[in-house]
């Protein structure tokens, strides 16, 4: 890794958040720094964006989607007609597998819009990453593949591989150079974490694809494992700061793991240093990266909670409930399965994530989020 390079993606962590999208302008530049929510803890405003089931077609025409709802992402910036700070979601379907949609909606309350085309090949699509101006979606069914859409949702390609096994999460990496590219994928079914080197082919030729294993985590009881992630590019962890860094769910261990040096790592046994283990993760299923201070965001399976967790000192930052239904023994009433951190208006922390529950978009803000004037 070149150390220019290197230096020009922690310059753009520092000015993002885990989606890439910059902290937002703020409506009052003498507004006090220090006044600003930079954590969950003074978040207290959950707020519908939108059904994910009951969408509009790309005509404009009312249509109904195979909900279940399950990643999200921020558009990081203008991409043609695709405005910075889009939301996009992805549903997986009642099934896990019949699920063919990404949805897209304003972040402010709006009717979604169904974003990608026909051609895309959805089947029970889960984490969704932009790659500059691609959109990388873990097609968890439909060939074991990696769809990479275009802007206006049509397909670039389709990314396969043996070592792919329901792909589940996936999170761009460091971005080497114009023609070549890194991101990392989850497999529901074995626990394996990979990583993808794609160099582009030149005159319309095909991407030249390289996956290498990079960590073996514990697979869930019943062989599903859904191991969420995301790319930093500098994290403290203790004392200790790393580098190129994969932050990975351990679902089975209640455990969030720091894979370093993780665009360079040629080894498949490790599992990653522990950044923080136990309650009041209860299996988590979704990973955010705080944009204002880096800590991780969490949300549970098994109980519906938000968690912040401060990896600097492995302490936990604050706990909220963000949907009201009890989950059972049996994992009914499980809501929280994508989440993403950016900042609204005023330069508060402003928290996007997906409820199973109600097939919909929430958002968890400082305050109620409106169109713009």
């Amino acid at each position: 890794m070149k150390h220019a390079n290197f230096c020009l993606a922690l310059t753009a962590f520092l000015l993002s958040s885990s989606a890439g999208v910059a902290l937002a302008h703020h409506d009052d530049d003498d507004d006090d720094d220090a006044a600003r929510i930079t954590t969950i803890v003074g978040l207290n405003n959950i707020q519908q964006i939108g059904s994910t089931q009951n969408i509009n077609d790309l005509n404009g025409n009312a249509i109904m989607a195979n909900p279940n709802p399950y990643k999200v992402v921020v558009v990081p910036e203008n991409m043609h007609k695709l405005p910075r700070g889009t939301v996009l979601v992805s549903n997986i379907g009642n099934d896990g597998t019949t699920g063919t949609s990404i949805v897209k909606f304003h972040p402010f309350p709006s009717t979604g819009v169904q974003f990608n085309l026909a051609n895309s090949a959805l089947q029970g699509p889960s984490d969704l990453s932009f790659d500059r101006d691609r959109l990388l979606v873990a097609n968890s069914k439909g060939g074991n593949s990696v769809q990479v859409l275009k802007s206006d949702g049509s397909l670039a390609t389709s990314i396969t591989n043996p070592l792919f096994n329901n792909p589940w999460g996936v999170a761009t990496g460091f971005t080497h150079s114009s023609r070549l590219s890194t991101f990392f994928v989850g497999n529901k079914s074995d626990a394996k974490v990979l990583r993808v080197d794609v160099e582009e082919g030149s005159h319309d030729a095909a991407p030249t694809v390289k996956v290498t294993q990079i960590a073996q985590l514990t697979v869930m009881d019943g062989g599903e494992t859904k191991i969420d992630m995301r790319w930093v590019p500098l994290l403290k962890v203790g004392g200790q700061f790393l580098f190129d860094v994969l932050v990975v769910l351990d679902p089975a261990q209640n455990r969030i793991a720091a894979i370093a040096n993780a665009s360079k790592l040629d080894t498949s046994t490790g599992t990653g240093t522990t950044i923080f283990q136990g309650a009041p993760l209860k299996v988590p299923g979704g990973i955010a990266i705080n944009p204002f201070n880096g800590d991780v965001l969490v949300v549970n399976l098994n109980d519906n909670n938000l968690v912040e967790i401060n990896p600097a000192n492995a302490s936990v930052v604050g706990v909220k409930a963000i949907d009201p239904l009890v989950v059972d023994a049996a994992g009914n009433n499980a809501a929280l399965f994508g989440v993403t951190a950016t900042a609204d208006r005023k330069g508060n922390l402003l928290v996007f994530y997906t409820d199973d529950n109600t097939n919909s978009l929430n958002a968890l803000s400082a305050a109620p989020l409106v169109a713009p004037k």
